[in-house]
């Protein structure tokens, strides 16, 4: 009995987590092997309607105060928490698809591209895609094992996304610790 329930206990916390990655419909979300930064051809799941209504229920453990974070110090990667310390220095995300404010079908593309400031390039390893919701989830590796992120940006084709308003936080740095930010709007009918 023991036994049982852990491994229930383990299947909920994965499924919770995507760790079999295999969202409501029973599509796999198993990782492709990443392309040439373009995109994967295929359609994916990036979150499932369940798990867009559990961040969105649930409440949050972390802390509600985000203080300002300086990459620099220690050369490494933002967190979904991260917030720059001066938008005019920092490198920009740009949405190139879709067209954010209108209702949007899915699957659909979703098309960055990363404007550097100054002489210091951008760190595609510092790429993070977050869901804010009550909770904030780490949506990253979800498209990373999709496609590459370069230092021009990425393109994602066949995002799936559940009906609803959905918030997506970008970040990105540069080689000098700037950090971009950029939240962005899905409404998906």
């Amino acid at each position: 009995m023991k036994q049982r329930r852990a491994w229930s206990s383990r299947a909920i916390i994965a499924a919770g987590l995507g760790i079999f990655g295999v969202g409501s419909a029973g599509m796999s979300l198993a990782a492709e092997p990443a392309t040439d930064g373009v995109a994967a051809a295929a359609a994916f799941v990036l979150f499932t309607e369940s798990e867009a209504a559990a961040w969105n229920a649930a409440e949050p453990k972390e802390p509600k105060d985000l203080s300002t974070r300086d990459l620099r110090e220690d050369n490494s990667a933002p967190t979904c928490h991260s917030i720059p310390d001066n938008d005019a220095d920092n490198p920009q995300i740009r949405i190139v698809a879709p067209t954010l404010g209108k209702s949007l079908t899915a699957p659909l593309d979703i098309d960055l591209q990363f404007v550097p400031t100054g002489s210091a390039p951008i760190r595609p390893d510092t790429f993070r895609v977050c869901y804010v919701g009550r909770v904030t989830m780490d949506l990253t590796k979800r498209i990373t094992d999709r496609v590459t992120v370069s230092e021009k940006g990425l393109l994602v084709r066949g995002a799936q996304l559940p009906h609803g308003r959905h918030h997506l936080l970008l970040l990105i740095a540069d080689q000098r610790g700037r950090l971009g930010r950029r939240e962005a709007v899905f409404d998906i009918d």
